[in-house]
């Protein structure tokens, strides 16, 4: 009789030993949803990302080549401005520009400050480049006459200038940016009918020492372009609208050299992501330390953000780094959820095993998906 009770004891405790260690057809289904819910879901935001992000590299591109292209229309301009009137004799200023440094290089002001020569050559004595010249979009804070000589009608000055310069900087694709700088020189008082300059591209330069930091340097020839105005300003001497000064443009490309500055920025979200999922393999019922670990993960997902934010300007412009920071936010969230659910599979409706597997294949599948999307958009933004 006792080893009847025993037999049917042990018979008893291997039936729920095995029923335990069996996920029935509904759970089935539901990890099935749950994991290609979770697919999708990356899929369609990783899909966004990834293609906003080369739209927007490919915009800037195309900007800059528009507004270093010395016959390429641009936003403002177009083809019918680069004629001149076929009665107009502009003076020809033969110019150049040296860049020999660059400091205060700000994205969170949307400005910087560059000291430079420029130098103009022409015949003649009916204009004066070097008292009229102004710096676009800057402020000149000191201009120095460094040389100068006259030889009959041919002229010859060259300054040392330091300019302050705001320049509203393309940070869609911060902190994987490329960016270009642009000293703009015009005259103050001739229009392009009397005054054009001719790029100076064999003298024109930058100092190899030039740094500016995060970032590497390359060289772009300087060119002449009308720059509209579309106006006559209430001058009675013009009779035409608008208004065309003869530019001349030196640009200076600017790009990231390698990922260093991206994972610095970062690394501590990667982390707090890794907590969270790390969460996933503490028991459901230790609520204390599986849903601690996510909660913290999430503030520093936020306070990272917040610190992110501060390095750039405060725009509409949703950037690589908010949408770096709002995947990291998600999959915290989304582990937060899972444990919720996973806690009340566990504790409520008793199914462990289902529990244990609902944790192992959401770890497996958000870990993967997420460094998959993530390397997908920096593939795309390089």
């Amino acid at each position: 009789m006792i080893l009847g009770g025993l037999i049917f004891l042990s018979g008893k405790d291997d039936k729920n030993k095995s029923k335990d260690e069996e996920v029935g057809p509904r759970g089935r289904r539901f990890l099935k949803w749950w994991i290609i819910g979770i697919i999708l879901i990356f899929l369609l935001l990783g899909s966004y990302m990834a293609g906003s992000v080369y739209e927007n590299k490919q915009s800037a591109n195309v900007l800059h080549t528009e507004m270093m292209g010395p016959n390429l229309t641009e936003p403002g301009l177009t083809a019918a401005n680069f004629n001149l009137t076929s009665n107009s004799t502009p003076t020809k200023i033969v110019s150049g520009i040296y860049v020999d440094r660059i400091k205060d290089l700000s994205l969170s002001d949307s400005s910087w400050t560059v000291d430079f020569y420029v130098w103009f050559k022409w015949n003649g004595s009916d204009v004066s480049p070097g008292e009229n010249f102004q710096v676009i979009d800057g402020s000149i804070l000191s201009n120095d006459l460094v040389d100068n000589y006259t030889n009959g009608t041919e002229h010859y000055e060259i300054y040392y200038v330091s300019a302050n310069i705001s320049d509203f900087f393309d940070i869609s694709n911060f902190p994987l940016d490329n960016q270009f700088l642009y000293i703009e020189i015009e005259d103050k008082k001739d229009a392009r009918q009397d005054l054009i300059y001719v790029p100076d591209n064999e003298s024109s330069d930058i100092n190899p020492n030039v740094i500016a930091q995060g970032y590497n340097i390359s060289k772009i020839s300087v060119i002449e372009k009308p720059h509209i105005y579309n106006s006559s300003f209430g001058d009675p001497r013009i009779e035409q609208e608008p208004t065309s000064y003869s530019q001349l443009r030196d640009g200076i490309a600017l790009s990231r050299p390698d990922l260093g500055f991206y994972f610095r920025l970062f690394i501590g979200l990667f982390i707090a992501v890794a907590a969270a999922l790390v969460a996933l393999f503490i028991k459901p019922t230790i609520a204390e330390p599986r849903f601690g670990l996510g909660a913290g993960a999430l503030f520093v997902a936020i306070a990272n953000n917040i610190i992110v934010s501060g390095l750039i300007p405060k725009t509409g412009v949703l950037t690589l780094a908010d949408m770096v920071n709002d995947l990291g936010l998600l999959v915290i969230l989304i582990t937060l959820i899972e444990s919720t659910i996973s806690l009340h599979i566990y504790d409520v409706n008793g199914e462990k095993y289902l529990s244990r597997k609902l944790d192992r294949y959401s770890f497996i599948t958000l870990l993967s998906i997420y460094i998959i999307v993530n390397a997908v958009i920096i593939i795309a933004a390089m």
